[in-house]
């Protein structure tokens, strides 16, 4: 197909979605492609039957056979360049093209919408079978990448807080040297799978083996799961584009520089590569909520137990209510709390005697509303005394 007839000829929102998402332009031809690798859950043999059977849903999904075998494990569709476009030349006319389709305008999530996230997102989309993600490498080479990102996350109707970008630029393996890995966008891999579904049926195996959620076929060849719609905490997303653009993107940043942003983030990292805890939840409490310790406020004056920092404000620290651990489930903002150094310090577990320590959880539970409810939740007891013994317990 040539791109002069792509652009003028109707297209599936499946294939405009995968376009959208990544396209390569070199030796006269526009191509996408889509990949993806055998994992250690799944005998090889599922994985390598699979092969053809994705190749038959992506010309499915597409209402035309235009995909097609770019080697033994990948997957493209090839645009003759006719009219010698260039790469931002091509974008612009791929945004129109999308912009003035039926679907795009619309105020609801239906299943066009549907076929345009599925070809952005899985077509070159991985589970994360480390936490629930469905994660994509993006390659920040240019602002058409971010702008991409800014289209889907504004004109589709999927919530803020099922989005999330992991820049690894921070991360130590790529500061090292060891391992320079892209920086990925992600999506909520429980909402993606209730709401969007998957076409890949050997994804869809991956996620029943370790995620133990099983899934069904729908007409449209569609796997969907039966998963609990997951609970967000508040929308990070912007914050973290907004963090990536003003101080990382572009900026040819030396180890030293990249060493001292993950000081000033304090951002910890595990060796195991597992749980880390997520700085950006704790850089948005420290920034918006107001500078009160919930644990003393009642009693004292901020005034007498902090000091006004260079920006004009007391001093707090931010508290995990119920101790975090390596528990990643606690590391949300709804657990998260303000308070004095000196009401901090005295939650270390021996720091105070367990009877103080049982009246300041007392205390925050009851002038922290959102903190009182997580409580109930995590530890199922409405009982505010079983709380703040559970919780005291369990102090780090």
């Amino acid at each position: 197909m040539k791109v002069s007839e792509f652009l003028n000829n109707t297209q599936s929102p499946f294939v405009l979605g995968a376009f959208f998402s990544r396209y390569v332009i070199e030796k006269g031809f526009i191509q996408t492609i889509s990949q993806y690798k055998s994992t250690k859950f799944l005998d090889d043999s599922i994985y390598k039957s699979s092969l053809p059977l994705y190749l038959d849903a992506l010309n499915y999904q597409s209402s035309d056979r235009i995909w097609e075998y770019k080697s033994k494990t990948s997957f493209q569709i090839v645009l003759e360049n006719d009219l010698d476009l260039n790469n931002d030349r091509f974008y612009k006319l791929l945004l129109r093209k999308i912009m003035l389709s039926p679907f795009f305008i619309g105020e609801i999530l239906d299943d066009d919408k549907k076929e345009f996230i599925r070809g952005f997102f899985e077509i070159r989309g991985s589970v994360d079978t480390s936490r629930p993600y469905l994660s994509q490498d993006y390659f920040y080479n240019s602002e058409l990448e971010l702008k991409r990102l800014r289209l889907l996350i504004d004109n589709f109707n999927i919530p803020e807080e099922a989005f999330n970008i992991n820049f690894r630029e921070l991360q130590s393996q790529f500061v090292s040297g060891e391992n320079r890995r892209n920086t990925q966008f992600r999506i909520n891999l429980f909402w993606y799978i209730k709401n969007i579904g998957l076409i890949n049926e050997y994804k869809a195996k991956i996620i029943k083996e370790v995620y133990g959620i099983n899934y069904k076929r729908n007409i449209d060849e569609i796997f969907y799961f039966e998963c609990e719609e997951p609970s967000f905490t508040k929308a990070m997303i912007n914050e973290r584009l907004g963090f990536y653009l003003n101080t990382i993107y572009g900026k040819n940043l030396s180890n030293y520089e990249i060493d001292k942003i993950r000081k000033d983030l304090e951002f910890e990292e595990e060796k195991n590569d597992k749980f880390k805890r997520d700085v950006n939840i704790v850089k948005f409490m420290r920034i918006y909520a107001p500078d009160i310790c919930a644990g003393c406020n009642d009693i004292y004056n901020i005034k007498d137990r902090s000091f006004l920092t260079r920006q004009n404000r007391y001093y707090t620290e931010i508290h995990h209510c119920i101790s975090v651990g390596k528990d990643k489930e606690l590391d949300v903002l709804k657990n998260l709390v303000k308070l004095c150094p000196t009401c901090h310090r005295a939650l270390g577990k021996g720091s105070s005697s367990a009877e103080y320590q049982k009246e300041l959880i007392k205390r925050i539970l009851n002038s922290n509303q959102q903190n009182l409810e997580f409580a109930k939740i995590i530890f199922a007891s409405d009982d505010i005394n079983i709380l703040v013994e559970k919780i005291q317990e369990n102090l780090k």
